[in-house]
């Protein structure tokens, strides 16, 4: 977030806490944001036209310039709507006028941080990420694992159809491009791998439907154990 105003800070605060953003990082001036933005580049960039030492047009040019910030989604936080259009042509993505309302500006956060996870194929269910550029399975924030192209699609697709348990039919023809799995065991043996990579609360999440396929369900929903009479 780029503004020098202490006001809208402090508002926003708020906002981000009600959302639940974390990590957010708070700049005055564009040198400042930028430097910020270089050391860590951010996943959405909120930004005030008017600043102290240069204006939020220059700031966001020079953003654009840097390779590892040119994608970075930046959002324009201003009250000075005639600008709207020449701010939208000096690179930013999203125009969002001050309010004491937060559902306009919330809401525009949320289609940036969606539409940058479409962009580089990230799947995310709760504090699970999946990001299928590098088949990097992220969980709160950290990286628990990289898996095998095909390791990471049948996770993926669990993940991705959760809370609806995938046949074993449909996972084997997905995995190994066969139709009938017949009585090959290739899938559970790919799925023992598959929890053995993941943190233990990740993989008690991979749950076998009997006689159909398996889930990848919450801890909550998971069914509970039989016990042998």
């Amino acid at each position: 977030m780029v503004e020098d105003e202490v006001g809208w800070v402090e508002l926003l605060k708020i906002w981000f806490k009600m959302a639940d953003f974390a990590n957010v990082r708070y700049a005055e001036t564009g040198a400042r944001a930028l430097e910020l933005a270089i050391a860590e580049p951010p996943d959405c960039i909120l930004l005030d036209l008017v600043l102290p030492d240069q204006s939020g047009m220059e700031l966001c040019q020079k953003l654009r310039a840097l390779p590892a910030l040119a994608r970075v989604p930046v959002v324009l936080f201003t009250g000075h709507s005639r600008e709207r259009v020449l701010g939208l042509q000096n690179g930013a993505d999203y125009f969002v006028g001050k309010s004491e309302r937060p559902h306009e500006l919330l809401a525009t956060l949320d289609a940036a941080f969606r539409r940058r996870e479409a962009e580089e194929g990230v799947l995310r269910k709760g504090d699970l990420s999946l990001r299928a550029n590098d088949r990097e399975v992220r969980w709160r924030g950290e990286l628990v694992a990289k898996l095998s192209p095909k390791m990471f699609v049948l996770f993926h697709v669990l993940v991705e159809r959760s809370p609806q348990p995938v046949a074993r039919g449909d996972l084997y023809r997905l995995v190994e491009g066969v139709e009938n799995p017949g009585l090959s065991r290739a899938l559970d043996v790919m799925l023992n791998r598959l929890r053995k990579m993941l943190p233990d609360e990740l993989k008690k999440r991979i749950v076998n439907v009997k006689n159909f396929g398996y889930v990848f369900v919450d801890p909550a929903q998971a069914p509970a154990p039989q016990k042998t009479p």
